[in-house]
């Protein structure tokens, strides 16, 4: 527990000395002249793991700053003290505040100091959670990614090009849970996994499919939404996966659900993405392309789609390649893992085994090694090396 701070947060100098005296050698203690300083300290510490604030202080009140924590630092748990014990002051604390304690003044010492042990074990709970939910949710869509791009490097090229970009719409647009988003941009397409071999074959030659097998294809969010579902914690990327393609109107697949704004929000960017990346074959939207499927505007939340027009579309002919790195031109013996493909990666059979924009992971790489014993690649092929990847 030592090495976690727990901030205190008063306009009273001598109460924070008083503090510091009373909780020496028991507890890690910070403190804070009033909420502007505070905010300071969360930028510098990212090891707070308690907040206890005032309630009366001038500027910014206990209240206004607690509301602050939750957005910048919502792991951090959040304890209130006050002179002021009315009830409507308790009532909004909790329920804007979300506060674990509320302590009126004078206190108890031993209160104080069980509360912070609670808040400090409750800050454990919190962390320890979520990252055993990060890492095995990370396992499991890393799981689910590598079997996509075994079967269909073309589609999990374009899956990966939407996780960029519902990246940034996330932000740009305080999504309240941007990692399901971002999940849900990468396995959008996965319900490919139950389409024929015969059919995944076309679909990697671009070759047109016939009615029966458009209609199979037409139905693989359904089968996604299965395969995900199984996965805790999971839900709400599933529901996305499986009204991507749902349009605005209430029209699309499935046939019935939701129409409108009663569309999860998740699900409207995607069938926005979905038909950037369709049409699109740069790394990132253009004007043009918005042009293109603004064509048909019954499938698209006109809000939504003009806050995404105004957030990524670039004008045609000043993109630029977004990565740093080495660009080099090198023979498929010597791609390396991490190599970011400039161009497509494909046999003198035009079979695409990877697209560019991808880097190449260490399944990727071990592939294009079994591709080589029974396939002649196109040679040399453009890379970038060294370039920093972001985090999923």
């Amino acid at each position: 527990m030592a090495e976690y701070h727990i901030l205190f947060v008063d306009d009273d100098s001598n109460l924070l000395m008083a503090l510091r005296r009373q909780l020496r050698g028991k507890f890690e203690i910070l403190t804070a002249a009033g909420g502007t300083s505070a905010l300071k300290m969360f930028e510098e510490h990212d090891t707070i793991a308690v907040c206890v604030a005032d309630m009366q202080m001038p500027n910014m009140n206990g209240l206004e700053f607690l509301e602050k924590i939750k957005k910048i630092s919502p792991d951090t748990v959040r304890i209130m003290l006050t002179g002021n014990a009315d009830q409507a002051t308790a009532v909004d604390a909790i329920n804007k505040g979300h506060i674990f304690r509320f302590f009126s003044k004078p206190y108890e010492t031993a209160d104080l100091e069980r509360a912070l042990s609670d808040g400090l074990r409750q800050h454990q709970l919190i962390t320890a959670e979520k990252t055993l939910i990060q890492e095995t949710l990370a396992g499991s869509v890393k799981l689910l990614t590598d079997v996509m791009a075994q079967l269909n490097p073309t589609v999990f090229g374009r899956s990966m090009k939407m996780k960029g970009w519902c990246d940034i719409i996330a932000k740009e647009l305080e999504y309240p849970r941007p990692w399901e988003l971002g999940i849900a941009a990468l396995l959008c397409p996965i319900g490919i996994v139950a389409l024929p071999p015969d059919i995944l074959a076309r679909l990697a030659l671009g070759k047109p499919l016939q009615p029966l097998e458009k209609d199979l294809l037409r139905r693989t969010p359904e089968v996604g939404h299965k395969l995900i579902s199984n996965i805790p914690r999971l839900e709400a990327v599933a529901d996305m996966v499986l009204l991507q393609n749902r349009n605005f109107d209430g029209s699309g697949f499935p046939e019935s659900g939701p129409s409108g704004e009663n569309i999860p929000l998740g699900a409207r960017i995607l069938r926005i993405a979905r038909d950037l990346a369709d049409v699109g074959d740069g790394p990132e939207p253009t004007d043009i392309d918005f042009e293109v499927i603004g064509g048909k505007p019954h499938r698209y939340d006109p809000v939504l789609f003009s806050k995404i027009r105004t957030l990524l579309a670039v004008i045609d002919g000043e993109q630029e390649f977004p990565p740093e790195g080495l660009e080099m031109r090198v023979r498929i013996d010597n791609l390396r893992e991490g190599d970011l493909l400039m161009t497509d990666l494909e046999t003198m059979e035009d079979h695409v085994v990877l697209t560019h924009g991808n880097f190449i992971s260490q399944v990727q790489l071990a592939r294009i090694r079994v591709f080589q014993k029974a396939h002649d690649f196109r040679e040399p092929v453009e890379v970038k090396r060294g370039v920093k990847r972001k985090r999923t």
